[in-house]
């Protein structure tokens, strides 16, 4: 009896497929299937062989195959700022350093060549999805577009004027002239982004929010990132940040809250009441010295948490890998305890948990039958890789960017064998080695 195959677009072959599935599984020698960018299968080797026919093949034979990474904070425009001002406190890495070079450089041209830098730089790391706050955003769209990456994208909201707008007004109602040119995009999410509440009037805060609930979109905000946010809402508001914009009836589950380090007992609860979404930095907020966020204490109480590396500025990189080391040892050393933030905790925060906290987890986030091909294969075939024992384990203690070999977004292959695809590498490092402060 002849063997009858179905065909399909693509077929990835790996060493350890990880679906991020609710048991955590290891599908060995596995396989998945992709058509029309989509999963249609996905098992063992041994079975799906006899089934499939791939138009392209990717055989990543010593390789993990995974969901693409999510960074559900970050600020990409900003990469052209790395290294700017390092070894200071937020406010005056802020005030006196960043403010200042976004006033002296911030334009149209600037953000393309940086956002460029941002993309190809994520995009290498194994990052398929990114949530973006900053200036400009329709060219920071336009760049991720390109690349073929996915992007959640909200024009900062500030109570003063930006380089991009003159009012708070004009910021708001150009994120709603980008909400209707993306919003039957399949890779570019609009959100609304204010700032902070130190940035932005109660009433402008109160508009976000009615505005996210007309339209049903995300709200993108930092929120308790240092002990002095926290004081000075407290000599403003008598109230903590999250206890002030809950009074506003600002927090729901639509509220991405970045870093949350300072948070009382009753914030936690709060947070857990109202189902917001944190995004954790921890690369940041120890570069910066802002604070250790209470991460075991939020997934104790069951709160969506996702990591982020905010800025080239801050972190310094847009490294996911480098993050996720950081998240399993930085809350295993600051509560003496090993055994908490384990490996797997990890993984599913860049991962489902991640596409949870950017409410697009019915898409993507894992590898399941049904939902968009967000791929990325990592080599093994590496001194510091081997021998393996357990891939969690491997991807947050001993995984680089660098050995991120193929990306497929959206069942389209973006990078293979570490070549991205119909964009010039060259030209934007070139680029990027040519500016100066």
């Amino acid at each position: 009896m002849t063997d009858i195959f179905m065909d399909c677009d693509l077929i990835i072959k790996g060493k350890y497929v990880l679906p991020i599935d609710e048991k955590l599984s290891v599908i060995k020698d596995g396989m998945v299937i992709i058509d029309k960018g989509k999963i249609i299968d996905l098992g063992e080797k041994r079975i799906l062989a006899k089934k499939y026919n791939g138009k392209e093949i990717i055989d990543a034979k010593d390789s993990i195959v995974m969901p693409g990474l999510i960074n559900t904070h970050t600020h990409a425009a900003m990469s052209y700022f790395r290294g700017l001002a390092d070894d200071l406190p937020l406010k005056i890495w802020l005030e006196e350093y960043i403010w200042p070079a976004e006033a002296k450089f911030l334009n149209p041209g600037f953000i393309k060549q940086s956002a460029e830098l941002a993309c190809l730089e994520m995009l290498k790391s194994g990052i398929t999805c990114f949530n973006d706050m900053y200036f400009f955003e329709e060219i920071t769209a336009s760049v991720a577009e390109q690349f073929g990456l996915r992007a959640v994208l909200g024009e900062a909201i500030l109570n003063f004027p930006t380089p991009s707008c003159a009012t708070p007004a004009e910021t708001i109602n150009k994120t709603l002239e980008l909400y209707q040119k993306f919003k039957n995009s399949q890779l570019i999410k609009v959100i609304l982004a204010p700032h902070s509440i130190y940035t932005c009037a109660g009433e402008i805060l109160k508009k976000v929010k009615f505005l996210a609930d007309r339209y049903n979109l995300l709200i993108h905000s930092h929120i308790s990132e240092t002990k002095k946010e926290v004081e000075d809402s407290q000599k403003k508001y008598l109230k903590s940040p999250i206890e002030y914009l809950d009074s506003l009836n600002f927090l729901s589950d639509k509220v991405i809250a970045a870093h949350s380090v300072w948070l009382s007992g009753n914030d936690l609860k709060i947070y857990q009441d109202r189902g917001v979404k944190v995004s954790h930095c921890p690369m940041s907020n120890m570069k910066l010295a802002s604070g250790v966020a209470l991460l075991p204490q939020m997934i104790k109480r069951g709160i969506t948490v996702g990591l982020g590396t905010d800025s080239a500025a801050s972190n310094n990189t847009l490294d996911l890998f480098t993050d996720m080391r950081a998240c399993a040892l930085l809350h295993k050393v600051s509560n003496l305890d090993p055994t908490l933030v384990n490996a797997r905790q990890v993984v599913k925060m860049v991962t489902i948990n991640g596409a949870k906290v950017l409410n697009w987890d019915k898409e993507i986030g894992s590898l399941e039958v049904g939902k968009q091909a967000d791929i990325i294969t990592i080599n093994l075939d590496q001194p510091h890789l081997l021998p393996l024992h357990d891939p969690y384990s491997h991807l947050v203690y001993c995984v680089n960017s660098a050995d991120v070999e193929n990306v497929i977004i959206n069942g389209r292959i973006i990078m293979k064998q570490r070549e991205v695809k119909n964009i010039d590498e060259a030209k934007i490092i070139k680029q990027a080695k040519r500016f100066k402060i």
